[in-house]
């Protein structure tokens, strides 16, 4: 290849790589997001399917429904000559309101890295590239370009890495990196991250790029390890007498070209469009993520509804009852192609003679309803979405429409479409509450089949459902002032309004920065609240069923390097209904302050009504271990352990304690 060859393939070709047609080397090509295909103007696509976003796939604590759900968008990827999808994305959520938490798998490194393994081995085996994202930090979205994450050695080795960890260990062929600083320096320009903690300790051999437009500094991203800059290359275009005809330009090319020779890139014969008939099978794959994954918060009774009762006239209101694309912003929002409304559904189900709509109900229509079923979230878009580039509000738009509900009819059923924890003031007087994230084209249809019983709810919240923003250890996040900003160097600066967007066109631009400090260390979610004692709306894995499940018999064995915990469980009630039997570790002594417990296993468990089985789960020895700062490695003292399993992280039924010498 050419000089200027190699140092056009280094820059991206807004969607992909450029081709190198001389050599017959053909373009290589990306697209958007984690729950699907998002259409652009780059491809043509007829349709693709609106998969549940990748929180609610997090929700089912399922990792082979993690593999087929991947696998499933692997296909329609290969089958329109996708190379790389833009995803899994895995930030971990410490913060409620960052407008794309939906996009990811929750707030536990346990739970999310176990998920995104599966994904990255459905994705891959359709031939199509994961993209594990975003390296790293990048909790929340406001101002994200200059946004600093100030975070310790322990928190990033124990929180924020095993995930990435997982992906990579599963065989992930690309790495991108994020938007904000990490400790002083752009994820993308940080030799220290990209080449010695991702490329030496974690051992990824394969392709990293950066975020669309998020590099400033191009000969810093090319000396970082970054393999090629998107999307159009600006950064290192401007810093080409520098960069030009370098090793470093080499390097870069031979991994892009590694990372596609091996998978197989460069065939004529990559796209399989037989893979795009299969559109009804994953369309029932996406319908069973919605199953599995809603979660049932509370229930007074009065759930499920009979569509047979004809005594029953429900009233339905709430921003999103007509909503058609149950999907959230941003880059990973997907259309769909066969949308159905929430109302849509229930019409159908209940006959339109029993149900209302009414967009503002008066208090006699709230009063006079034999049931409310309120759908309530953030809009589509604009203000107080939840979407990339933004961060949302604590408080839904219709608070106020569900604080009348509740206080005026008692039969009120608040069903919410959110990427996190909301202010529920009035959860106490609601006679049920469901937890439905974005569930694309068939969540409209899988809400309904759970709330007339159709299918026993079984999902299970993969974060914390705080009370009040300000419990959380990120509720001075978006405080920023005058006192705060930070200008980066002093020889010229500009104005902080630009450095949200995606350009940086200025030869020599330099952005006023900001640090988000996570004081809370390795104490993120569920670890945070136990640690403060504050009081929860729903602790992380919490989750209700139409059944009951009981939890006996405990036994904890050590087998050569391994602790095998098996306990039974058994279904109580007169339905078959799935649970989500979780394990925490506790370390009752140590040199160092540990969460009081931390997620280290957890099985999905079908049982039929009167069933009963043994359970089994197996904890290697990272599960006891520490990331020690004066070592930097991995520890394991000796030492007392407590085994707690349970139905959530508060709902712990049974414990042992373990002894290592």
């Amino acid at each position: 290849m050419t000089l200027e060859e190699r140092f056009k393939l280094v820059r991206g070709n807004v969607f992909g790589t450029f081709p190198v047609e001389r050599l017959g080397i053909p373009a290589v090509n990306f697209t958007d997001a984690s729950s699907g295909i998002r259409i652009t103007k780059n491809y043509s696509y007829d349709k693709t399917t609106s998969f549940p976003c990748l929180q609610l796939l997090a929700a089912t604590w399922d990792t082979t429904m993690a593999y087929q759900y991947a696998k499933s968008i692997g296909e329609e990827c290969r089958g329109s000559g996708i190379h790389f999808l833009l995803g899994p994305g895995m930030n971990i959520m410490r913060n409620s309101l960052c407008g794309r938490n939906f996009e990811y798998v929750g707030e536990d490194p346990f739970l999310a890295g176990e998920m995104v393994k599966s994904y990255v081995l459905g994705l891959q085996s359709t031939g199509t590239a994961a993209t594990i994202k975003h390296f790293i930090g990048n909790e929340a979205e406001y101002n994200r370009k200059i946004s600093n994450s100030v975070i310790s050695k322990r928190a990033l080795y124990e929180i924020y890495l095993p995930a990435f960890k997982k992906g990579i260990d599963a065989g992930a062929k690309s790495v991108m990196t994020s938007y904000n600083l990490l400790n002083g320096e752009w994820t993308a320009e940080s030799k220290h991250l990209v080449t010695d903690i991702l490329r030496h300790e974690l051992n990824f051999k394969w392709l990293v790029m950066s975020d669309w437009g998020s590099v400033f500094n191009g000969q810093k991203c090319v000396q970082a390890g970054v393999d090629i800059e998107m999307g159009i290359g600006r950064a290192i275009s401007r810093d080409s007498s520098k960069v030009y005809g370098t090793p470093e330009i080499d390097r870069m090319v031979e991994n892009i070209l590694k990372t596609c020779i091996y998978a197989g890139y460069y065939g004529d014969n990559y796209t399989d469009s037989t893979l795009l008939s299969n559109w009804g099978e994953r369309e029932k794959i996406a319908y069973q993520t919605n199953l599995e994954g809603i979660v049932l918060l509370k229930n007074k009774g009065i759930l499920p509804i009979s569509p047979t009762d004809k005594k029953i006239k429900i009233l339905v209101s709430g921003n999103n009852a007509n909503r058609m694309e149950l999907s959230a912003g941003g880059s990973s929002h997907v259309k769909g192609y066969n949308n159905r409304s929430y109302l849509m559904t229930l019409q159908e189900t209940f006959g339109e003679e029993n149900i209302s709509y009414t967009e503002k109900p008066s208090e006699r229509e709230l009063k006079s309803a034999t049931n409310i079923l309120l759908f309530c979230g953030f809009p589509q878009r604009g203000k107080g979405c939840e979407s990339e580039g933004v961060d949302r509000p604590f408080v839904l738009p219709d608070d106020d429409l569900i604080a009348k509900a509740v206080s005026l009819n008692k039969n009120t059923i608040i069903c919410i479409q959110t990427g996190g924890a909301v202010k529920m003031d009035w959860q106490m007087q609601a006679a049920a509450i469901v937890q439905s994230f974005y569930g694309g084209q068939t969540g409209a249809n899988a809400l309904r089949d759970i709330l007339i019983g159709k299918v026993n709810p079984s999902g299970k919240l993969p974060y914390t459902f705080e009370k009040r923003f300000e419990d959380s250890p990120a509720a001075d996040y978006n405080a920023v002032t005058s006192n705060k900003l930070r200008r980066v160097p002093d020889d010229e600066v500009v104005d902080e309004k630009y450095a949200n967007l995606f350009t940086n066109s200025k030869d020599t631009a330099k952005f006023y920065t900001y640090d988000v400090s996570y004081d809370e260390g390795i104490f993120v979610g569920y670890r945070w609240y136990d640690k403060k004692g504050i009081d929860v709306c729903f602790p992380f894995g919490h989750g209700l069923s139409y059944t009951t499940f009981t939890y006996d018999s405990l036994s904890v064995e050590k087998m050569d390097k391994e602790v095998i915990v098996a306990f039974n469980l058994a279904n109580k009630g007169t339905i078959a209904g799935d649970e989500i039997a979780q394990l925490y570790v506790t370390d009752k002594e140590c040199s160092v302050e540990r969460p009081k417990k931390e997620l280290k296993g957890f099985n999905r468990v079908s049982l039929l009504p009167g069933e009963s089985k043994k359970v089994e789960i197996m904890l290697s020895p990272d599960a006891f271990k520490f990331w020690d700062e004066d070592t930097n490695t991995w520890k394991f003292e000796p030492g007392i352990f407590n085994i707690k399993v349970g139905a959530s992280s508060h709902d712990i039924r049974l414990n042992a304690d373990i002894v290592f010498d």
